[in-house]
Protein backbone atom coordinates (compact mmCIF):
# COMPACT_ATOMS: atom_id res chain seq x y z
CA UNK A 1 0.00 0.00 0.00
CA UNK A 2 1.10 3.63 -0.97
CA UNK A 3 -0.07 6.22 1.41
CA UNK A 4 -1.05 9.70 -0.08
CA UNK A 5 -0.92 12.59 2.61
CA UNK A 6 -3.03 15.71 1.51
CA UNK A 7 -3.93 18.93 3.71
CA UNK A 8 -7.71 18.97 3.65
CA UNK A 9 -10.37 15.82 4.44
CA UNK A 10 -12.12 17.61 1.32
CA UNK A 11 -9.73 16.16 -0.96
CA UNK A 12 -9.10 12.23 0.00
CA UNK A 13 -12.29 10.65 -1.37
CA UNK A 14 -11.68 11.98 -5.04
CA UNK A 15 -8.24 11.67 -4.93
CA UNK A 16 -8.64 8.26 -3.89
CA UNK A 17 -10.86 7.54 -6.64
CA UNK A 18 -8.60 8.70 -8.86
CA UNK A 19 -5.79 6.24 -7.79
CA UNK A 20 -7.65 2.67 -7.07
CA UNK A 21 -7.20 0.27 -4.37
CA UNK A 22 -3.28 0.17 -4.02
CA UNK A 23 -3.71 3.26 -2.24
CA UNK A 24 -4.46 4.92 1.01
CA UNK A 25 -5.33 8.53 1.54
CA UNK A 26 -5.26 10.95 4.44
CA UNK A 27 -5.31 13.78 5.62
CA UNK A 28 -3.37 16.00 8.00
CA UNK A 29 -5.72 18.84 8.61
CA UNK A 30 -3.69 21.24 7.56
CA UNK A 31 -0.38 22.16 9.90
CA UNK A 32 0.73 19.54 12.27
CA UNK A 33 3.35 21.94 14.17
CA UNK A 34 3.88 25.03 14.74
CA UNK A 35 5.85 27.57 16.75
CA UNK A 36 3.89 28.30 19.86
CA UNK A 37 1.91 31.75 19.86
CA UNK A 38 2.60 33.18 23.16
CA UNK A 39 5.15 32.60 25.92
CA UNK A 40 8.94 31.66 26.50
CA UNK A 41 10.68 32.67 22.61
CA UNK A 42 10.27 28.99 20.99
CA UNK A 43 13.62 29.87 18.89
CA UNK A 44 17.20 29.44 19.76
CA UNK A 45 20.13 31.49 18.37
CA UNK A 46 23.54 29.92 18.33
CA UNK A 47 27.13 30.03 16.44
CA UNK A 48 25.11 31.78 13.49
CA UNK A 49 22.32 29.10 13.25
CA UNK A 50 18.80 29.59 14.05
CA UNK A 51 17.33 27.01 16.13
CA UNK A 52 13.25 27.19 16.00
CA UNK A 53 11.71 25.32 18.66
CA UNK A 54 8.56 23.44 16.86
CA UNK A 55 5.35 22.03 19.48
CA UNK A 56 3.08 19.44 17.74
CA UNK A 57 -0.34 21.23 17.76
CA UNK A 58 -2.73 19.95 19.86
CA UNK A 59 -5.80 19.91 17.11
CA UNK A 60 -3.51 17.44 14.88
CA UNK A 61 -2.82 14.36 17.59
CA UNK A 62 -5.85 12.67 16.36
CA UNK A 63 -4.83 13.13 12.37
CA UNK A 64 -0.96 12.33 13.25
CA UNK A 65 -2.12 9.16 15.42
CA UNK A 66 -4.15 8.34 12.29
CA UNK A 67 -1.14 8.66 9.84
CA UNK A 68 1.81 7.07 11.98
CA UNK A 69 -0.74 3.83 11.51
CA UNK A 70 -1.34 4.11 8.07
CA UNK A 71 2.70 4.83 7.80
CA UNK A 72 3.82 1.94 9.72
CA UNK A 73 1.16 -0.07 6.88
CA UNK A 74 3.08 1.51 3.80
CA UNK A 75 5.18 0.89 1.22
CA UNK A 76 5.98 4.30 0.56
CA UNK A 77 4.14 7.84 1.99
CA UNK A 78 3.48 10.18 -0.63
CA UNK A 79 3.36 13.71 0.78
CA UNK A 80 0.69 15.53 -1.47
CA UNK A 81 0.42 19.22 0.62
CA UNK A 82 -0.17 22.09 -1.02
CA UNK A 83 2.14 23.36 -4.28
CA UNK A 84 3.79 26.26 -2.35
CA UNK A 85 5.75 27.25 0.26
CA UNK A 86 3.45 26.59 3.06
CA UNK A 87 2.72 23.24 1.47
CA UNK A 88 6.42 22.17 0.94
CA UNK A 89 7.34 22.90 4.84
CA UNK A 90 3.48 21.24 6.32
CA UNK A 91 5.69 18.32 4.33
CA UNK A 92 8.45 18.59 6.02
CA UNK A 93 7.09 18.88 8.96
CA UNK A 94 4.98 15.54 8.57
CA UNK A 95 8.27 14.18 7.68
CA UNK A 96 9.79 14.92 10.69
CA UNK A 97 7.15 14.02 12.95
CA UNK A 98 6.30 10.65 11.79
CA UNK A 99 10.10 9.53 11.39
CA UNK A 100 12.34 7.76 9.33
CA UNK A 101 10.31 6.04 6.15
CA UNK A 102 10.24 6.66 2.78
CA UNK A 103 9.31 9.61 1.63
CA UNK A 104 8.33 11.23 -1.80
CA UNK A 105 6.71 14.45 -2.31
CA UNK A 106 4.07 15.09 -4.97
CA UNK A 107 3.00 18.46 -6.31
CA UNK A 108 0.14 18.59 -8.09
CA UNK A 109 -1.84 22.05 -9.03
CA UNK A 110 -5.13 20.87 -9.69
CA UNK A 111 -7.74 17.79 -8.89
CA UNK A 112 -8.30 16.18 -11.79
CA UNK A 113 -7.41 12.84 -12.73
CA UNK A 114 -4.66 13.34 -15.27
CA UNK A 115 -2.63 16.07 -12.92
CA UNK A 116 -2.66 13.43 -9.95
CA UNK A 117 -1.68 10.17 -11.71
CA UNK A 118 1.21 12.58 -13.20
CA UNK A 119 2.15 13.95 -10.32
CA UNK A 120 2.78 10.47 -8.93
CA UNK A 121 4.94 9.53 -11.50
CA UNK A 122 7.09 12.25 -10.87
CA UNK A 123 7.61 12.36 -7.25
CA UNK A 124 10.32 14.35 -5.75
CA UNK A 125 12.66 15.32 -2.80
CA UNK A 126 11.41 18.07 -0.80
CA UNK A 127 12.63 21.16 -1.58
CA UNK A 128 14.92 22.31 1.40
CA UNK A 129 14.90 25.68 -0.12
CA UNK A 130 11.31 26.35 -0.09
CA UNK A 131 10.77 24.72 3.23
CA UNK A 132 13.47 27.35 4.59
CA UNK A 133 11.93 30.23 3.09
CA UNK A 134 8.62 29.36 4.47
CA UNK A 135 10.58 28.65 7.91
CA UNK A 136 12.49 32.24 7.66
CA UNK A 137 8.93 33.79 6.98
CA UNK A 138 7.51 31.95 10.31
CA UNK A 139 10.93 32.66 12.49
CA UNK A 140 10.48 36.73 11.77
CA UNK A 141 6.69 36.80 12.24
CA UNK A 142 7.23 35.16 15.53
CA UNK A 143 9.94 37.09 16.85
CA UNK A 144 8.95 40.23 15.45
CA UNK A 145 5.32 39.47 17.47
CA UNK A 146 7.42 38.50 20.30
CA UNK A 147 9.91 41.13 20.43
CA UNK A 148 7.81 44.41 19.94
CA UNK A 149 3.89 43.31 21.14
CA UNK A 150 4.91 43.63 25.02
CA UNK A 151 6.48 47.57 24.00
CA UNK A 152 3.11 47.83 22.28
CA UNK A 153 1.31 47.18 25.13
CA UNK A 154 2.31 50.19 27.26
CA UNK A 155 0.14 52.20 25.00
CA UNK A 156 -2.92 50.41 27.31
CA UNK A 157 -5.03 47.21 27.10
CA UNK A 158 -6.63 47.89 23.61
CA UNK A 159 -2.87 47.40 21.97
CA UNK A 160 -2.87 43.73 21.58
CA UNK A 161 -0.11 43.09 18.81
CA UNK A 162 1.58 43.94 16.21
CA UNK A 163 3.11 41.71 13.16
CA UNK A 164 5.56 42.36 10.54
CA UNK A 165 2.96 42.53 7.48
CA UNK A 166 -0.03 43.76 9.14
CA UNK A 167 1.91 46.71 10.75
CA UNK A 168 2.63 47.83 7.62
CA UNK A 169 -0.75 47.57 6.09
CA UNK A 170 -1.89 49.39 9.03
CA UNK A 171 0.19 52.08 8.18
CA UNK A 172 -1.13 52.50 4.88
CA UNK A 173 -4.32 52.48 5.97
CA UNK A 174 -3.61 55.19 9.33
CA UNK A 175 -1.33 57.24 6.87
CA UNK A 176 -4.07 57.61 4.30
CA UNK A 177 -6.41 58.49 7.55
CA UNK A 178 -3.95 61.83 8.23
CA UNK A 179 -4.20 62.67 4.17
CA UNK A 180 -7.53 62.85 4.97
CA UNK A 181 -7.84 64.72 7.88
CA UNK A 182 -5.36 67.36 7.01
CA UNK A 183 -7.60 68.15 3.63
CA UNK A 184 -9.03 71.26 2.87
CA UNK A 185 -11.18 71.51 -0.04
CA UNK A 186 -10.94 74.14 -2.25
CA UNK A 187 -13.49 75.48 -5.03
CA UNK A 188 -12.40 75.74 -8.64
CA UNK A 189 -14.12 76.35 -11.64
CA UNK A 190 -14.07 74.53 -15.00
CA UNK A 191 -14.96 76.69 -18.33
CA UNK A 192 -17.14 74.12 -21.15
CA UNK A 193 -17.49 75.50 -24.01
CA UNK A 194 -20.05 73.88 -26.50
CA UNK A 195 -18.78 73.81 -29.97
CA UNK A 196 -19.67 73.11 -33.72
CA UNK A 197 -18.70 73.66 -37.07
CA UNK A 198 -21.67 74.79 -38.51
CA UNK A 199 -23.36 72.71 -40.82
CA UNK A 200 -20.65 70.59 -40.88
CA UNK A 201 -20.38 68.33 -37.88
CA UNK A 202 -22.44 67.96 -34.59
CA UNK A 203 -21.43 69.95 -31.68
CA UNK A 204 -18.76 68.68 -29.13
CA UNK A 205 -17.88 70.07 -25.36
CA UNK A 206 -14.21 71.32 -25.21
CA UNK A 207 -13.34 72.80 -21.21
CA UNK A 208 -10.14 75.03 -20.99
CA UNK A 209 -7.03 73.84 -20.43
CA UNK A 210 -4.22 76.34 -20.99
CA UNK A 211 -4.70 80.35 -20.08
CA UNK A 212 -2.32 82.70 -21.25
CA UNK A 213 -0.28 79.79 -22.70
CA UNK A 214 -0.12 78.10 -19.27
CA UNK A 215 -1.36 74.67 -18.41
CA UNK A 216 -4.27 75.19 -15.67
CA UNK A 217 -3.21 71.89 -14.00
CA UNK A 218 -4.47 72.40 -10.85
CA UNK A 219 -4.75 76.48 -10.39
CA UNK A 220 -8.28 77.56 -9.10
CA UNK A 221 -9.72 80.06 -10.28
CA UNK A 222 -12.30 82.16 -8.15
CA UNK A 223 -16.18 82.44 -9.03
CA UNK A 224 -15.45 86.17 -9.84
CA UNK A 225 -12.66 85.58 -12.32
CA UNK A 226 -14.23 82.64 -13.82
CA UNK A 227 -17.16 84.78 -14.97
CA UNK A 228 -15.03 87.36 -16.48
CA UNK A 229 -13.08 85.06 -18.53
CA UNK A 230 -17.02 83.63 -19.54
CA UNK A 231 -18.04 86.66 -20.45
CA UNK A 232 -14.91 87.75 -22.12
CA UNK A 233 -14.61 84.60 -24.34
CA UNK A 234 -18.27 84.50 -25.30
CA UNK A 235 -17.16 87.97 -27.22
CA UNK A 236 -13.70 86.32 -28.88
CA UNK A 237 -13.21 83.73 -32.19
CA UNK A 238 -13.16 80.26 -31.71
CA UNK A 239 -10.96 78.21 -34.12
CA UNK A 240 -9.25 74.73 -34.15
CA UNK A 241 -5.76 75.21 -32.71
CA UNK A 242 -4.71 71.14 -32.80
CA UNK A 243 -6.46 68.04 -33.74
CA UNK A 244 -4.81 64.52 -33.21
CA UNK A 245 -6.33 61.28 -34.11
CA UNK A 246 -4.51 58.37 -33.49
CA UNK A 247 -5.63 54.68 -32.36
CA UNK A 248 -4.83 52.86 -29.06
CA UNK A 249 -4.49 49.01 -28.43
CA UNK A 250 -6.23 47.61 -25.43
CA UNK A 251 -4.62 44.25 -24.34
CA UNK A 252 -6.60 41.52 -22.88
CA UNK A 253 -6.09 41.15 -19.30
CA UNK A 254 -4.11 38.06 -17.97
CA UNK A 255 -6.07 35.56 -15.99
CA UNK A 256 -6.53 35.43 -12.34
CA UNK A 257 -3.74 35.15 -9.81
CA UNK A 258 -4.34 35.10 -5.69
CA UNK A 259 -4.14 39.16 -5.93
CA UNK A 260 -5.90 40.57 -8.30
CA UNK A 261 -8.81 37.33 -7.70
CA UNK A 262 -9.62 38.97 -4.57
CA UNK A 263 -9.50 42.52 -5.85
CA UNK A 264 -12.41 41.46 -8.56
CA UNK A 265 -14.82 39.20 -6.04
CA UNK A 266 -14.88 42.26 -4.05
CA UNK A 267 -15.31 44.80 -6.59
CA UNK A 268 -17.62 42.97 -8.39
CA UNK A 269 -19.26 40.60 -5.70
CA UNK A 270 -18.73 42.11 -2.73
CA UNK A 271 -17.09 39.76 -1.08
CA UNK A 272 -14.33 39.45 1.84
CA UNK A 273 -11.12 38.68 0.77
CA UNK A 274 -11.53 35.81 3.36
CA UNK A 275 -14.82 34.84 2.16
CA UNK A 276 -12.93 34.47 -1.63
CA UNK A 277 -10.33 32.64 -0.19
CA UNK A 278 -12.75 30.27 1.61
CA UNK A 279 -14.83 30.13 -1.96
CA UNK A 280 -11.61 29.06 -3.90
CA UNK A 281 -10.57 26.62 -1.38
CA UNK A 282 -14.19 24.69 -1.88
CA UNK A 283 -13.79 25.41 -6.01
CA UNK A 284 -10.22 23.70 -5.82
CA UNK A 285 -10.81 20.78 -3.28
CA UNK A 286 -13.88 19.76 -5.82
CA UNK A 287 -11.32 20.22 -8.96
CA UNK A 288 -13.00 22.75 -10.24
CA UNK A 289 -10.36 24.97 -10.65
CA UNK A 290 -6.47 25.37 -10.12
CA UNK A 291 -4.31 25.78 -7.23
CA UNK A 292 -5.50 29.31 -5.66
CA UNK A 293 -2.49 30.91 -3.90
CA UNK A 294 -0.32 32.13 -7.35
CA UNK A 295 1.33 34.41 -8.38
CA UNK A 296 1.73 34.01 -11.99
CA UNK A 297 0.12 34.18 -15.00
CA UNK A 298 1.01 31.31 -16.82
CA UNK A 299 -1.26 28.52 -18.52
CA UNK A 300 -0.47 24.97 -19.37
CA UNK A 301 -0.85 24.54 -23.07
CA UNK A 302 -3.70 22.40 -22.89
CA UNK A 303 -5.65 25.29 -21.13
CA UNK A 304 -4.54 27.53 -23.64
CA UNK A 305 -5.61 25.35 -26.15
CA UNK A 306 -9.21 25.04 -24.38
CA UNK A 307 -9.58 28.87 -24.06
CA UNK A 308 -8.89 29.12 -27.87
CA UNK A 309 -11.01 26.15 -29.11
CA UNK A 310 -13.79 27.99 -26.73
CA UNK A 311 -13.19 31.26 -29.08
CA UNK A 312 -13.58 29.38 -32.37
CA UNK A 313 -16.88 27.74 -31.20
CA UNK A 314 -18.30 30.95 -29.71
CA UNK A 315 -16.81 34.11 -31.17
CA UNK A 316 -16.38 34.95 -34.88
CA UNK A 317 -13.09 34.16 -36.25
CA UNK A 318 -11.39 37.74 -35.73
CA UNK A 319 -12.25 37.31 -32.09
CA UNK A 320 -9.62 34.14 -32.41
CA UNK A 321 -5.57 35.90 -32.21
CA UNK A 322 -3.37 33.63 -34.74
CA UNK A 323 -1.09 32.80 -32.36
CA UNK A 324 -2.00 32.56 -28.16
CA UNK A 325 -1.85 35.29 -25.70
CA UNK A 326 1.67 35.59 -23.89
CA UNK A 327 0.76 37.06 -20.57
CA UNK A 328 4.26 38.60 -18.67
CA UNK A 329 4.40 38.13 -14.81
CA UNK A 330 4.35 41.28 -12.90
CA UNK A 331 6.31 39.76 -9.95
CA UNK A 332 10.09 38.45 -10.78
CA UNK A 333 9.31 35.99 -7.90
CA UNK A 334 6.51 34.15 -9.02
CA UNK A 335 8.60 31.43 -10.32
CA UNK A 336 6.87 28.85 -7.56
CA UNK A 337 3.74 29.04 -8.31
CA UNK A 338 2.35 26.30 -11.61
CA UNK A 339 -0.17 28.20 -12.92
CA UNK A 340 -2.66 31.18 -13.15
CA UNK A 341 -6.32 30.43 -11.56
CA UNK A 342 -8.50 28.84 -14.18
CA UNK A 343 -11.11 26.09 -14.67
CA UNK A 344 -10.24 22.77 -14.78
CA UNK A 345 -12.86 21.77 -17.70
CA UNK A 346 -13.37 25.15 -19.11
CA UNK A 347 -15.38 22.96 -21.12
CA UNK A 348 -18.59 23.17 -18.62
CA UNK A 349 -19.13 27.16 -19.65
CA UNK A 350 -19.63 30.00 -17.78
CA UNK A 351 -22.17 28.23 -15.32
CA UNK A 352 -19.81 25.68 -14.61
CA UNK A 353 -20.41 22.40 -12.91
CA UNK A 354 -23.77 21.81 -11.47
CA UNK A 355 -22.94 20.67 -8.13
CA UNK A 356 -22.19 24.88 -7.50
CA UNK A 357 -23.67 26.24 -5.10
CA UNK A 358 -24.58 30.17 -5.88
CA UNK A 359 -21.38 31.94 -4.22
CA UNK A 360 -19.45 29.11 -6.02
CA UNK A 361 -21.29 29.65 -9.40
CA UNK A 362 -20.75 33.28 -9.31
CA UNK A 363 -17.00 33.42 -8.22
CA UNK A 364 -15.87 30.26 -11.03
CA UNK A 365 -17.86 32.70 -13.57
CA UNK A 366 -15.64 35.79 -12.69
CA UNK A 367 -13.29 33.18 -13.30
CA UNK A 368 -13.80 31.35 -16.15
CA UNK A 369 -14.66 34.71 -18.03
CA UNK A 370 -11.07 36.40 -17.02
CA UNK A 371 -9.23 32.96 -18.29
CA UNK A 372 -11.14 32.68 -21.43
CA UNK A 373 -10.87 36.76 -22.23
CA UNK A 374 -7.30 36.60 -21.22
CA UNK A 375 -6.55 34.86 -24.76
CA UNK A 376 -9.29 36.77 -26.99
CA UNK A 377 -8.13 39.26 -29.02
CA UNK A 378 -6.87 42.73 -28.50
CA UNK A 379 -8.73 45.66 -28.37
CA UNK A 380 -8.28 48.81 -30.51
CA UNK A 381 -10.28 52.23 -29.34
CA UNK A 382 -9.52 55.11 -31.80
CA UNK A 383 -8.30 58.54 -29.63
CA UNK A 384 -9.28 61.73 -30.45
CA UNK A 385 -8.02 64.86 -28.70
CA UNK A 386 -9.02 68.31 -30.17
CA UNK A 387 -7.87 71.31 -28.98
CA UNK A 388 -9.53 75.17 -29.78
CA UNK A 389 -7.94 78.62 -29.35
CA UNK A 390 -9.67 81.22 -27.52
CA UNK A 391 -8.67 84.82 -29.29
CA UNK A 392 -6.03 83.13 -31.73
CA UNK A 393 -2.99 85.74 -32.08
CA UNK A 394 -3.64 87.83 -29.05
CA UNK A 395 -1.17 86.59 -26.74
CA UNK A 396 2.65 86.83 -27.73
CA UNK A 397 1.34 85.21 -31.24
CA UNK A 398 -0.76 82.36 -29.97
CA UNK A 399 -4.46 82.35 -28.32
CA UNK A 400 -5.27 83.59 -25.18
CA UNK A 401 -7.07 80.33 -24.03
CA UNK A 402 -7.19 76.72 -25.29
CA UNK A 403 -10.32 74.62 -25.33
CA UNK A 404 -9.63 70.71 -24.98
CA UNK A 405 -11.92 67.64 -25.77
CA UNK A 406 -11.01 64.10 -25.73
CA UNK A 407 -13.09 61.44 -27.11
CA UNK A 408 -12.94 57.45 -27.14
CA UNK A 409 -14.52 55.31 -29.75
CA UNK A 410 -14.40 51.43 -30.06
CA UNK A 411 -13.00 50.28 -33.29
CA UNK A 412 -12.88 46.54 -32.33
CA UNK A 413 -13.97 45.52 -28.69
CA UNK A 414 -11.95 41.87 -28.94
CA UNK A 415 -12.19 40.28 -25.54
CA UNK A 416 -14.24 43.42 -24.54
CA UNK A 417 -16.76 41.48 -26.39
CA UNK A 418 -16.76 38.76 -23.15
CA UNK A 419 -16.52 41.11 -20.58
CA UNK A 420 -17.41 44.27 -21.45
CA UNK A 421 -14.89 47.17 -20.32
CA UNK A 422 -15.36 47.00 -17.04
CA UNK A 423 -12.20 45.65 -15.58
CA UNK A 424 -11.80 46.18 -11.73
CA UNK A 425 -9.93 49.58 -12.15
CA UNK A 426 -12.70 50.71 -14.84
CA UNK A 427 -15.21 49.75 -12.33
CA UNK A 428 -14.04 51.69 -9.67
CA UNK A 429 -13.51 54.94 -11.41
CA UNK A 430 -17.46 54.88 -12.02
CA UNK A 431 -17.99 54.07 -8.98
CA UNK A 432 -16.16 56.68 -7.55
CA UNK A 433 -17.24 59.60 -9.96
CA UNK A 434 -21.23 58.23 -9.27
CA UNK A 435 -20.39 58.66 -5.20
CA UNK A 436 -18.40 61.82 -5.60
CA UNK A 437 -20.09 63.83 -8.49
CA UNK A 438 -18.70 65.28 -11.66
CA UNK A 439 -15.71 66.07 -10.21
CA UNK A 440 -14.69 62.36 -9.03
CA UNK A 441 -12.47 61.18 -6.22
CA UNK A 442 -9.23 63.86 -7.60
CA UNK A 443 -8.80 66.84 -8.70
CA UNK A 444 -7.64 66.52 -12.00
CA UNK A 445 -9.01 68.56 -14.53
CA UNK A 446 -11.77 68.18 -16.40
CA UNK A 447 -9.97 69.04 -19.90
CA UNK A 448 -8.06 66.13 -19.47
CA UNK A 449 -10.68 63.41 -19.10
CA UNK A 450 -11.16 61.25 -21.95
CA UNK A 451 -14.93 60.77 -22.90
CA UNK A 452 -16.73 58.19 -24.14
CA UNK A 453 -17.62 60.36 -27.59
CA UNK A 454 -16.74 60.96 -31.32
CA UNK A 455 -15.21 63.93 -31.75
CA UNK A 456 -15.12 65.31 -34.95
CA UNK A 457 -11.90 65.43 -37.43
CA UNK A 458 -11.56 68.56 -38.15
CA UNK A 459 -8.68 70.80 -39.84
CA UNK A 460 -6.32 72.91 -37.71
CA UNK A 461 -8.03 76.52 -38.69
CA UNK A 462 -11.28 75.63 -38.95
CA UNK A 463 -13.70 78.03 -37.37
CA UNK A 464 -16.15 77.05 -34.84
CA UNK A 465 -19.18 78.32 -33.62
CA UNK A 466 -19.63 78.75 -29.70
CA UNK A 467 -23.02 77.60 -28.93
CA UNK A 468 -22.62 77.99 -25.23
CA UNK A 469 -20.14 78.31 -22.47
CA UNK A 470 -20.74 78.27 -19.06
CA UNK A 471 -18.67 77.88 -15.76
CA UNK A 472 -18.99 74.76 -14.14
CA UNK A 473 -18.06 74.97 -10.14
CA UNK A 474 -16.43 71.91 -8.94
CA UNK A 475 -14.36 71.39 -5.54
CA UNK A 476 -11.50 69.17 -4.68
CA UNK A 477 -11.70 65.92 -3.54
CA UNK A 478 -9.59 64.08 -0.64
CA UNK A 479 -7.93 61.11 -1.07
CA UNK A 480 -9.97 58.32 -1.43
CA UNK A 481 -10.22 55.94 1.72
CA UNK A 482 -9.20 52.33 1.29
CA UNK A 483 -11.11 49.66 0.35
CA UNK A 484 -9.78 45.77 0.90
CA UNK A 485 -9.91 45.61 -3.20
CA UNK A 486 -7.63 48.37 -3.09
CA UNK A 487 -5.31 47.82 -0.05
CA UNK A 488 -4.42 44.30 -1.36
CA UNK A 489 -3.83 46.29 -5.08
CA UNK A 490 -1.11 48.69 -2.76
CA UNK A 491 0.10 45.83 -0.89
CA UNK A 492 0.88 43.49 -4.21
CA UNK A 493 2.28 46.96 -5.89
CA UNK A 494 4.58 47.33 -3.55
CA UNK A 495 6.01 43.67 -2.73
CA UNK A 496 4.78 43.69 0.87
CA UNK A 497 3.76 40.09 2.06
CA UNK A 498 2.78 37.35 0.13
CA UNK A 499 -0.74 37.23 -1.90
CA UNK A 500 -2.06 34.40 0.13
CA UNK A 501 -2.02 36.15 3.10
CA UNK A 502 -3.47 39.37 2.27
CA UNK A 503 -7.02 37.93 3.53
CA UNK A 504 -5.41 37.23 6.91
CA UNK A 505 -3.61 40.19 7.41
CA UNK A 506 -7.34 42.39 6.42
CA UNK A 507 -8.73 39.99 8.44
CA UNK A 508 -6.50 40.48 11.60
CA UNK A 509 -6.58 44.46 11.84
CA UNK A 510 -10.24 44.56 11.49
CA UNK A 511 -10.44 42.14 14.35
CA UNK A 512 -8.19 43.84 16.80
CA UNK A 513 -9.90 47.14 16.66
CA UNK A 514 -6.88 49.15 14.52
CA UNK A 515 -9.59 49.56 11.25
CA UNK A 516 -13.17 49.90 11.11
CA UNK A 517 -14.46 49.18 7.88
CA UNK A 518 -18.38 51.92 6.83
CA UNK A 519 -19.79 50.91 3.78
CA UNK A 520 -17.03 49.12 2.42
CA UNK A 521 -14.00 51.83 3.44
CA UNK A 522 -11.53 51.50 5.40
CA UNK A 523 -11.67 53.82 8.82
CA UNK A 524 -8.40 53.79 10.96
CA UNK A 525 -9.81 53.97 14.27
CA UNK A 526 -8.20 56.12 17.06
CA UNK A 527 -6.44 52.61 18.46
CA UNK A 528 -4.82 51.91 14.74
CA UNK A 529 -3.26 55.27 15.06
CA UNK A 530 -2.13 55.43 17.84
CA UNK A 531 -0.49 52.02 17.59
CA UNK A 532 0.81 53.20 13.71
CA UNK A 533 2.16 56.31 15.55
CA UNK A 534 4.09 54.45 18.33
CA UNK A 535 5.55 51.61 15.83
CA UNK A 536 6.69 54.02 13.69
CA UNK A 537 8.60 56.51 16.18
CA UNK A 538 10.70 53.69 17.45
CA UNK A 539 10.71 51.07 14.51
CA UNK A 540 11.24 53.66 11.54
CA UNK A 541 13.74 51.57 9.27
CA UNK A 542 12.93 48.20 10.34
CA UNK A 543 9.47 46.14 9.50
CA UNK A 544 7.12 48.92 9.45
CA UNK A 545 8.81 50.95 6.64
CA UNK A 546 7.36 49.55 3.34
CA UNK A 547 10.62 49.58 1.32
CA UNK A 548 12.51 47.36 4.18
CA UNK A 549 9.30 44.71 4.21
CA UNK A 550 9.81 45.01 0.44
CA UNK A 551 12.97 44.17 0.20
CA UNK A 552 12.46 41.54 2.87
CA UNK A 553 10.29 39.42 0.57
CA UNK A 554 12.27 39.54 -2.08
CA UNK A 555 15.30 37.79 0.23
CA UNK A 556 13.22 35.43 0.97
CA UNK A 557 11.98 34.93 -2.50
CA UNK A 558 16.39 34.47 -3.30
CA UNK A 559 15.64 31.76 -0.23
CA UNK A 560 13.39 29.95 -2.38
CA UNK A 561 15.68 29.72 -5.11
CA UNK A 562 18.52 28.76 -2.94
CA UNK A 563 20.63 32.12 -3.19
CA UNK A 564 21.06 32.71 0.58
CA UNK A 565 21.00 31.01 3.59
CA UNK A 566 18.15 31.96 5.51
CA UNK A 567 19.63 31.53 9.05
CA UNK A 568 21.45 34.36 7.96
CA UNK A 569 18.39 36.84 6.84
CA UNK A 570 16.78 35.61 10.05
CA UNK A 571 19.69 36.26 12.42
CA UNK A 572 20.20 39.77 11.46
CA UNK A 573 16.46 40.89 10.74
CA UNK A 574 15.82 39.38 14.20
CA UNK A 575 18.73 40.92 16.37
CA UNK A 576 17.78 44.02 14.27
CA UNK A 577 14.87 44.34 15.57
CA UNK A 578 15.70 43.30 19.08
CA UNK A 579 17.78 46.16 19.46
CA UNK A 580 14.87 48.75 18.38
CA UNK A 581 12.37 47.13 20.98
CA UNK A 582 15.11 47.34 23.84
CA UNK A 583 14.95 50.79 23.01
CA UNK A 584 11.60 50.91 22.95
CA UNK A 585 11.58 49.51 26.44
CA UNK A 586 11.65 45.92 26.35
CA UNK A 587 13.84 44.29 29.01
CA UNK A 588 16.22 41.84 28.81
CA UNK A 589 17.43 40.10 25.80
CA UNK A 590 14.90 37.08 25.08
CA UNK A 591 17.32 36.30 21.77
CA UNK A 592 20.22 35.56 24.01
CA UNK A 593 21.93 31.67 23.76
Amino acid sequence: MRLVIVESPNKTAKIRGFLGPGYQVAASYGHVRDLPMSGDLAVGFAGGRVLPKYLPLERAGHALANLRRLADQAEEVLLATDPDREGEAIAWHLAEVLGERRYRRVVFNQITKPAVTAALANARLIDRHLVDAQQARRVLDRVVGWLVSPTLRRLGKDARSAGRVQSVALRLVAEREREIQRFTAAEYHVLAATLQKAGVTPAFVARLAQWKGEPLGQRLIDATVAERTVEWCRKQRFVVHACDRRERDRHPPPPFITATVQQAASVRLKLAPDATMKLLQSLFEGGHITYHRTDSVALAPESIQAARAIIAADFPAKYLPKQPVAHAAKSANAQEAHEAIRPTHPETGLEGPETLDASQRALYGLIWTRFVASQMATGRDQITTLDVACAPGTWNGGPMGVFRAKGRVVLFDGWRRLTGDDTEEVAKKKARKKKAGPAGATDTPDAEEEQDVELPLLTVGDALDLIALVSEKKSTKPPPRFTQASLIKRLERDGIGRPSTYANILKTILDRGYVQELKRLLHATDLGMAVTDFLVSHFAGSFIDLGYTARLEDDLDRIARGEVAWEKTVTDASFAVLDLAQRAGLRGNPLAG
